[in-house]
């Protein structure tokens, strides 16, 4: 068998043994598959992973070690360090992506189209904020989600300058991957905090389990430039 069958086959399994996890609602067999998904990629895209890449090396830290933690998030101290080490992984995405955007002068209506995209997306993201706090009642927590909010925000507004100035493979794939765990954290919410169902859920981890795959495919692509776009 090929390596990479082999691999698809583990991956597959984990996906499988997540969502068996949700249907039956053992919590432990959900974030055993969350984890394994995670250890095959790493295996698979091991000797293209770049060397000496503090994001990415932070990046994968935060990520397995959140993913660990999440075996004890009933314990409410441990749901807040979660949530913690999730931004920690979008500060280090956004670090990336910021590393290999070049920025060009670009034409007013260019600029009118990313400040409008912007505004539409922070006050979508405002209003949903605002729904979550008449959900949670510690003042406390309600603070950490906005930061939360906020990073995810940055992940967002990074995610089209890089694309509209690079267009390259990789800016497509640092887009797809935010935009991927943007509706994840939006299925999540809507599970826990508007409608509990097993259908949003199951959606919800499998689209996370996109953006991680996307994630690992941003940092072993190479900048290549399709065409340049103006924009800043």
């Amino acid at each position: 068998m090929k390596q990479k069958y082999f691999f698809a086959l583990l991956v597959i399994g984990a996906v499988t043994a997540s969502v068996t996890g949700i249907f039956q609602e053992k919590f432990w067999l959900e974030k055993t598959g969350e984890l394994f998904f995670i250890l095959p990629l790493l295996a698979y895209y091991y000797k293209k992973l770049p060397s000496g890449n503090y994001n990415l090396y932070a990046f994968l830290f935060f990520l397995v070690t959140a993913n660990i933690l999440s075996f004890f998030h009933p314990v409410w101290f441990f749901s807040y360090i979660g949530i913690g080490l999730w931004i920690g992984c979008y500060i280090f995405l956004v670090r990336e992506a910021i590393k290999h955007t070049e920025y060009e002068k670009g034409s007013r209506f260019m600029t009118l189209y990313f400040v409008a995209v912007v505004a539409i997306y922070a006050y979508l993201l405002s209003l949903h904020v605002l729904e979550l706090e008449r959900s949670l009642s510690d003042g406390f927590l309600f603070s950490y989600y906005i930061i939360y909010y906020l990073n995810i925000l940055i992940l967002a507004i990074t995610a089209l300058i890089y694309y509209l100035n690079s267009f390259s493979k990789k800016s497509v794939f640092f887009m797809c991957l935010t935009i991927s765990f943007i509706f994840a954290d939006v299925f999540r919410d809507m599970e826990v905090f508007y409608f509990p169902d097993l259908s949003v859920e199951i959606v919800g981890t499998l689209i996370r389990f996109a953006a991680i795959k996307l994630s690992l495919l941003f940092f072993v692509t190479p900048e290549k430039k399709l065409r340049l776009l103006h924009l800043v």
